[in-house]
């Protein structure tokens, strides 16, 4: 009699999926990059543009600003580099960023210069009252200051890392540093302005989603028709989770 083996197969057991909070991602010496975005779209697409990068380590965070225009970056532009260049990356748009601020904050100076020429011209030829004319030249010579002396550009320094649990999400103690003409001392200047950007309730979170080579997934906070994704690489089995009051930096 013929003797049959069957072989008994074993179906490999699926892995457990990996738990990745926001304020938790970052308490390592390990960097870990978030992609934030801004939009009218509900969906993040591989074209969507990145408005800022985070880069969280040790406990802090570092913002870098993005460029817009022609100098943007996306989705798709940023699959295809690993952390290291995403590194420098990071720095060298930010330090454009800046550049495109400083530009645009010397065409509205410009504007002004020009229409208090024009009115201080006017004035003059008309004789009109000293006082108004001292006044205009004072604010003609303060907007021509500012604009012959923007801030140098200076990398930006990393701050603490900080969340806020609430009934329905999870805030993070982000900042923005948009490039504006603002009092310096005794002052004013054009530099980058550090704002607060912790008042967004994050309160969906987007699961893995495949863009080229890696998956991202992250939080969604939306506001009167507009919306604010946070992203960061991760693999298929991640699930996103808001972090715990146990963890460094997060408050109830």
């Amino acid at each position: 009699m013929g003797l049959f083996l069957v072989g008994c197969g074993h179906q490999s057991k699926p892995q457990p999926a990996t738990k990745l909070a926001f304020v938790q991602s970052g308490q390592h010496n390990q960097p870990r990059i978030w992609f934030q975005f801004q939009q009218d779209s509900a969906s993040v697409t591989a074209h969507s543009t990145i408005t800022s990068i985070y880069l969280l380590r040790n406990g802090r965070v570092t913002t870098y600003m993005m460029p817009t225009g022609h100098q943007k970056l996306t989705l798709a532009l940023v699959d295809r580099l690993s952390t290291g260049k995403l590194i420098e990356t990071a720095r060298n748009k930010d330090k454009q960023a800046y550049k495109q601020g400083v530009k645009t904050q010397r065409a509205t100076l410009a504007d002004s210069i020009a229409g208090l020429k024009t009115d201080l011209k006017s004035l003059r030829q008309s004789k009109s009252n000293s006082t108004q004319i001292k006044t205009l030249e004072r604010y003609l010579k303060v907007n021509q200051s500012i604009y012959d002396n923007p801030q140098s550009y200076s990398a930006p320094k990393s701050y603490q890392l900080t969340g806020t649990l609430s009934s329905n999400g999870e805030q993070f103690g982000l900042k923005l540093f948009p490039v504006k003409t603002v009092q310096y001392g005794d002052a004013n200047v054009i530099m980058a302005n550090a704002t607060p950007f912790n008042n967004l309730t994050y309160s969906k979170r987007l699961q893995p989603k495949q863009f080229g080579q890696h998956h991202y997934a992250g939080y969604q906070a939306d506001i009167t028709g507009y919306h604010y994704q946070l992203l960061t690489r991760v693999s298929a089995n991640t699930k996103i989770i808001y972090d715990t009051a146990k963890t460094t930096g997060v408050s109830k």
